[in-house]
């Protein structure tokens, strides 16, 4: 028999897949894939996209997004990858995640870009599985980005002896 342990973590593994299933959908180019995964009965779906300055609320703002009539002739690729997806469960039927994305793309006649990107959502289980009704992606401020690229730009290796000499200063000066 099932524990509620059991039931708990196979629902989180199900909202997980389909938080992966999303990337692929990206992936593959297809954006109405990405809008297949949002609950169909949602009366009004609310959807923050990092790189907008508003909600897209509603699904023909939704829509418009995902799907344009006219899709962007300047997007010439978008990758996805989710990782370190957490789940917990407000209510009977309601999932809440949250988990960083990677994000890039390639936009014509520039190199491609990308950038990790803290993502919440709120998801309803349907007859069709977990389905979103609320997705906002959250981008660090400017200055922590900063601070985060300037961290990653370091050769560690070679730092780590010269840090060593400056601390080994620091004590014999302080005694």
């Amino acid at each position: 028999m099932a524990t509620t342990d059991d039931a708990a973590a196979a629902e989180r593994a199900e909202v997980q897949a389909l938080i992966h299933a999303t990337a692929e959908a990206w992936n593959s180019q297809d954006f109405s894939q990405v809008l297949a995964l949002w609950d169909p009965a949602e009366p009004v779906p609310f959807y923050l996209a990092e790189e907008q300055e508003n909600w897209f609320i509603g699904w023909d703002a939704l829509r418009g997004y995902l799907t344009p009539a006219r899709p962007s002739p300047a997007v010439q690729g978008i990758r996805e990858e989710m990782r370190d997806i957490q789940v917990k469960f407000p209510a009977p039927g309601l999932a809440l995640a949250a988990w960083w994305m990677h994000f890039e793309m390639k936009i014509i006649g520039r190199r491609p870009i990308g950038e990790d990107v803290r993502v919440s959502a709120l998801l309803r289980r349907t007859g069709a599985g977990w389905r979103y009704i609320h997705w906002a992606e959250s981008p660090m401020t400017a200055s922590r980005y900063l601070t985060k690229l300037m961290e990653r730009d370091v050769d560690q290796e070679k730092f780590a002896p010269c840090h060593e000499r400056a601390m080994q200063r620091l004590r014999i000066k302080g005694n």
